[in-house]
């Protein structure tokens, strides 16, 4: 277990040699950077660290990897050290993962930065004494191998050897040494400033960042000189700590800014050390020119700035790793698809992937399945379907598409992928199936009650939710029963739901009552229940895990007739997609229950209506034959009447002979449409029946003035009932002669093909009009324009007409005219007993 040894990390003798090497080792032919990536690629981590390690502080010396916040060369507090633990151990250290570490697991490279494994191993000089460390970091948990150790002591061994104390200490080849030579050879600018703060020491290359020549600003002050105003001040104030701060080991580094000849400013990095020469001490600083690197890391600033602001403005989430399987990129949908707060870090995204995604069975998809993993091993991934399940949020479907990543030099340097969410198109796919699978039940039950559990089940697998309910509002108590339910809460949680439920009461009783769909965000939430009586049944909701609860009225004809309500395990957000969808399958119980109490209540009517015509045909009949016997027996007396008399009788003879008529009419039609009338059928002559229908109208056209003219072959053979056939025709003569008017014209056609006979009967009469013609054949309708005439009829002729058509298996039919009349074709097969024989072997 790696620990901190305060008294080795503070020995003087190691602190010295730590601040010589810090100093030294920047100037070794081997750039440190170069060294650190050569770690990193040996061991396959993606950070690698040269650091020296001060008492309570660190200092990277060179680097590969670190995020930019590190990598600025600024001392590094001891909180993000891990060199300590390898300095004051003095021999490789090792943590494969950090998160199980009580000691390492609040470690600030690993709570701010995601870091997860570390191997190091020390660095010393030539007298042996332990400086720093060469480290390597992961993001990732990994073992580290005894390989790969041994591997960071050879590269470790490149940097051993550095100056320990006495060496190049030369008295008389330094002595040799031209200080201002030195000085003014240096690509640095170096600036040298007494105790009182004037400058006494101005290098060429001073001159040439700063504007000023080494004569114009000898004496001067120098923060008069270097610095802008609301820095000078300051640099008065920590003037007398740098003074007193002289000796060998002094010194401070950092970024300022300066201020040019001109005026404007120079970021620069400053390297002082306080020394104490003939003269007294001197605060010798070196300053490099940081307006190029200012300017570079803006603009990579702007850039990354950029990208963030485009990829988090992008709906669709998007990742991308590194060869290694490192998340180096993931925008804010992402995050937010997989329950994480926007600054989640892509380590924190990465640790909770794998246990999140699903396949759209349900099962668990392993990790290396996963598209992002499937594209780092160079496969193109497309519309990769996926579930998302977050814990406590609704589960997500997903298509994911993901590619390799491909640099200039067509080498691959990681995997990017994206995704669609999809979820809305496969709940909407789900209830169509839904809707489908209701009307399939309801079709082959024809009972709502008797379908009411495939019903709910069809509605919780479309949803996706544990627990849906169906209520049928019950007439004799006015109360709602539950007609039918799915759960899959399991029998603790029956109770509660067995319980008629009131208008008003409950989820249930509330959308009742409000005639509109109730959505209930969280039921375990009382500002969301506050206005809903849930009494106990939501306590018990709320203990079986249900939070989003929603109600849709089933409603009839107007009025509320049942309830669907639906519970879901988590707080579902899709408010208006969901109502939309459970809405649709309530319209479809509403329309089914709708058209069944119409079916019922025609067909109670159609009976009504059967015995109402059944009684009066029968009742009316006896009392009519007595009138009717005895009209005709005054009539036929011999002994004289008067004529006032006479025209008596024969007016009620006339009204008697109309109504057994009318009687006769009710009685055939309810009998044919019933079936109890069958028709006689056997060979007839078509084309005769129909010359004594025309003879029989004639005298009725001739008194309207009507003419007629008809086609008729001279003989028609066909099968039929000739009783029957002649009212069809009679009926259809008479109406075109009765309502066409003086002058006009009524014109009779019958034909005959292979299977077929066909008569139409026309005329130039009041015609139909066109919002009544679909009521033409119902009892006893007349159109409005024929009620306004003075022509006598009753409405069934046209009805007897169908029916007796119906009975030989034909159609009759309103023809469409040009001009003003009527026109009717009769179809009929030319042997109705093969239709019937047809119809029975189907």
């Amino acid at each position: 277990m790696p620990s901190v040894d305060m008294a080795i990390l503070r020995q003087p003798q190691r602190v010295a040699a730590a601040r010589r090497a810090r100093r030294l080792l920047p100037g070794l032919a081997m750039p440190l950077d170069a060294i650190a990536r050569l770690a990193a690629r040996v061991t396959g981590a993606p950070i690698a660290i040269v650091a020296v390690m001060d008492v309570v502080e660190e200092h990277f010396v060179g680097c590969f990897g670190l995020p930019p916040a590190l990598a600025t060369r600024e001392p590094v507090p001891v909180a993000y050290s891990v060199c300590k633990y390898i300095v004051s151990a003095d021999h490789p250290v090792t943590a494969d993962d950090m998160s199980t570490d009580p000691d390492l697991r609040e470690h600030a490279l690993a709570v701010e930065y995601g870091a997860r494994a570390f191997a190091g191993v020390p660095l010393r000089d030539a007298a042996d004494r332990t400086v720093g460390s060469l480290l390597v970091v992961d993001v990732v948990p990994r073992v580290w191998t005894g390989a790969q150790l041994e591997l960071l002591v050879e590269i470790s061994a490149l940097l051993a050897g550095l100056p320990a104390d006495g060496v190049y200490t030369d008295a008389d080849a330094m002595a040799g040494l031209d200080a201002a030579a030195v000085l003014d050879g240096v690509q640095e600018a170096f600036v040298a400033v007494d105790a009182g703060g004037r400058v006494r020491g101005w290098n060429p290359a001073a001159q040439v960042m700063l504007g000023w020549s080494a004569t114009e600003v000898s004496g001067r002050r120098a923060e008069e000189v270097l610095l802008p105003e609301p820095h000078r001040d300051r640099f008065r104030r920590i003037l007398p700590d740098l003074i007193a701060s002289t000796g060998p080991h002094s010194g401070w580094t950092g970024r300022i800014r300066i201020r040019h000849r001109d005026g404007h400013e120079i970021p620069v990095r400053a390297v002082a050390s306080t020394l104490r020469g003939r003269y007294g001490p001197l605060i010798c600083v070196f300053l490099t020119d940081l307006t190029g690197q200012s300017h570079a890391e803006r603009d990579a600033g702007h850039q990354r700035g950029f990208r963030t602001a485009l990829l988090d403005s992008l709906t669709a989430p998007v990742a991308a790793m590194d060869m290694h399987g490192r998340l180096q990129v993931a925008n804010r949908a992402m995050r937010r698809l997989h329950g994480l707060p926007d600054d989640a870090t892509t380590a924190a995204l990465l640790a909770v992937l794998p246990a999140h995604l699903h396949r759209p069975d349900g099962t668990l998809l392993p990790w290396d399945q996963s598209s992002l993993m499937r594209a780092l091993g160079g496969e193109h991934v497309r519309d990769q379907e996926i579930l998302i399940a977050v814990p406590g949020e609704p589960v997500r479907t997903m298509l994911a598409t993901a590619q390799p990543i491909i640099t200039a030099d067509n080498a691959q340097a990681g995997a990017v992928g994206t995704g669609l969410d999809i979820t809305e198109r496969r709940r909407v796919e789900r209830f169509r199936d839904c809707q489908l699978s209701v009307a399939t039940t309801l079709a082959h039950t024809g009972d709502i009650d008797s379908s009411a559990a495939e019903i709910t089940r069809a509605v919780a697998d479309a949803l996706g939710w544990p627990h849906v309910e169906l209520w049928l509002h019950d007439d004799l108590t006015g109360m709602a029963r539950l007609a039918g339910h799915h759960s899959t809460l399991g029998a603790g949680f029956d109770g509660f739901r067995t319980r008629p439920v009131g208008e008003g009461f409950g989820v249930s009783g509330t959308a009742w009552a409000a005639a509109k769909p109730l959505w209930v965000p969280d039921i375990a939430d009382t500002a969301h229940t506050r206005s809903i009586a849930t009494g106990p049944w939501g306590r018990m909701a709320a203990r079986a895990g249900l939070h989003t609860m929603m109600a849709v009225p089933i409603c009839a004809d107007g009025h509320v007739v049942g309830i669907l309500t639906c519970f879901a395990a988590c707080c579902e957000h899709e408010r208006t997609a969901l109502t939309t969808l459970l809405t649709g399958v309530g319209e479809q119980l509403g329309q089914f229950l709708a058209s069944r109490r119409s079916a019922q209540l025609a067909h109670e009517v159609t009976r009504g209506k059967d015995d109402f015509l059944s009684l009066v045909g029968h009742e009316m009949r006896t009392p009519l034959t007595v009138i009717s016997s005895c009209i005709d027996a005054l009539l036929a007396e011999t002994e004289p009447h008067s004529d006032d008399t006479r025209t008596m009788h024969e007016a009620i003879a006339r009204g008697t002979g109309t109504l057994r008529a009318i009687v006769d009419d009710l009685l055939d039609l309810a009998a044919l449409e019933s079936g109890h009338l069958p028709v006689g059928i056997r060979p007839i002559d078509l084309a005769a029946i129909t010359r004594q229908a025309l003879h029989h109208v004639q005298d009725a056209a001739d008194a309207n003035h009507v003419t007629i003219t008809a086609d008729i072959p001279q003989q028609l053979i066909t099968s039929g009932d000739p009783q029957r056939l002649r009212q069809v025709l009679d009926n259809l003569l008479s109406n075109a002669v009765k309502y066409s008017p003086a002058g006009g014209h009524t014109t009779l056609a019958l034909t005959h093909d292979k299977h077929t006979v066909t008569m139409t009967v026309t005329d130039t009469g009041i015609g139909i009009p066109d919002n009544e013609r679909h009521h033409l054949f119902d009892r006893f309708y007349r159109a409005s324009n024929a009620r306004h005439t003075a022509v006598p009829g009753t409405g069934l002729g046209l009805s007897i007409v169908r029916a007796i058509t119906e009975a030989h298996h034909g159609t009759v039919t309103l023809n469409d005219l040009p001009d003003a009349g009527t026109s009717f074709t009769v179809r009929l097969p030319d042997d109705p007993r093969r239709m019937t024989q047809s119809a029975h072997t189907r």
